[in-house]
Formats: C-alpha cells, structure tokens, sequence
C-alpha cells in the first residue's frame, strides 16, 4: 500500500512539473520592434522610441536580421525565429502596422506567435 501511494505520488508529482513546463497562450496589444532598436534603447526611453519608430526601419535588412519583439504594457516581449519569419512577411504587407494585437504561446523567455494583426 505505501508502495502504491509513493508511485502515486510520483506520477502527480511528474503531471504537475510537465503542465508547468507547458507554453500558455497570450494576447498582447502593442508596437512590433526590431531587436536592434530595441537594445539601443535604455527601458525607460523605450515607451517613447517605439512612438516614432517607423515600419521602414523594422524591415531594413539590419534590423530584420535581429529579430523582433513587440513593446505591451511596458515590457518588451522577444519572439522566437519562427515568429520573426511571420513578422516579416506580416510587415511586407502594404495595409500592415506596427501597432498589432499578436496571439502567441509564452515559452520560457520566448513568444511563438500564433496570429498578429493591425490594432
């Protein structure tokens, strides 16, 4: 019986590791920015950079090489580069801005974007 009870145990113990370990969904309304821009900036200038940032900067091979992050509720959030090959081509479109609405998966300090589109 307490052989039982000790596996029991174990496999709950197990269950709760993995489920935390697992990427939970996020929506997130803000400004995509390139992660070149971003780091030049200090966390307290960010707010105000992301303002006069323009979606020609973004695209610039420079900048584009990388990667992306989107600025929401005053912390800047870095996508994985699976998400930045979809920024890219999201950004190409005419109609697109860099003030979106992005649904996406947190993984660790990474976001893994599931949709993005204009505010």
């Amino acid at each position: 019986m307490k052989r039982l009870f000790s596996a029991i145990l174990l496999i709950c113990a197990i269950t709760i590791f993995f489920a935390a370990k697992q990427a939970y969904a996020i929506t997130l309304k803000g400004d995509i920015i390139d992660n070149l821009c971003a780091d030049s900036q200090s966390p307290d200038e960010l707010a105000e950079f992301v303002k006069t940032h323009t979606k020609e900067c973004t695209l610039s091979p420079e900048c584009a090489k990388s990667g992306y992050s989107i600025f929401a509720d005053g912390k800047l959030y870095k996508f994985d580069s699976e998400s930045n090959a979809k920024i890219v081509e999201f950004l190409k479109k005419e109609d697109s801005k860099l003030q979106v609405v992005v649904e996406a998966k947190e993984n660790d300090k990474e976001l893994s974007l599931t949709s993005v589109e204009n505010q």
